[in-house]
């Protein structure tokens, strides 16, 4: 009785020390943008849309662009990511995926012209038909870098379907480069010259 007594209260009592932990353990929030920063996002969104389209391609609907802020830069909280597709390249069904790392700037005026709130500094694409697609619903940012989970091609796969589950981060390096990393291994290292 003594040992069921004993391992009762050790059970109660690591029960109790994990509770605590856990409660004591900060919950990062999601980072929410004020209607203007939204604003101004949707701006720079339909830009790059525009930009990235040879005129024909539209919107990938099966995967919607997101846009998603935090700290990316280590300055600002509401830095901002864009994440955007494009389908229908040419009137065919060709569709591409790209990453575009925006950093919030301060408002001031210069000679009768003002800052914009957010400034592009560097776009990339992230998979295409044929190559790889990611889920923009797993977006994460983590000490700077965005990671996101997807699906690549393999021998045996259809171009429409591929099937090798993949996670990756993506980064921006010293001189505005995006560096892709899979496992914590850089697939491109950049140099000072």
């Amino acid at each position: 009785m003594k040992y069921f007594l004993s391992v009762l209260l050790c059970s109660f009592t690591l029960l109790a020390c994990t509770t605590v932990q856990a409660a004591s353990t900060p919950v990062r929030a999601a980072v929410t943008a004020s209607p203007a920063q939204q604003a101004a996002m949707q701006i720079e969104l339909d830009r790059l849309t525009s930009q990235f389209s040879d005129g024909i391609a539209e919107t990938y609907r099966e995967n919607p662009a997101r846009i998603v802020y935090g700290n990316l830069f280590g300055d600002h909280q509401h830095d901002a990511i864009v994440l955007f597709n494009l389908e229908g390249y040419g009137g065919g069904n060709h569709h591409a995926e790209f990453i575009a790392f925006f950093t919030e700037q301060e408002q001031f005026e210069v000679a009768g012209k003002g800052t914009k709130p957010y400034l592009l500094t560097a776009v990339t694409k992230l998979g295409e038909r044929g190559w790889r697609s990611f889920d923009f619903n797993s977006v994460s940012i983590h000490l700077g870098s965005v990671t996101l989970k997807g699906k690549e091609m393999t021998s045996g796969d259809a171009m429409c379907c591929p099937s090798l589950t993949i996670a990756r981060s993506f980064s921006v390096d010293e001189f505005d480069h995006i560096i892709e990393s899979k496992d914590g291994k850089m697939k491109r290292r950049i140099t000072r010259p």
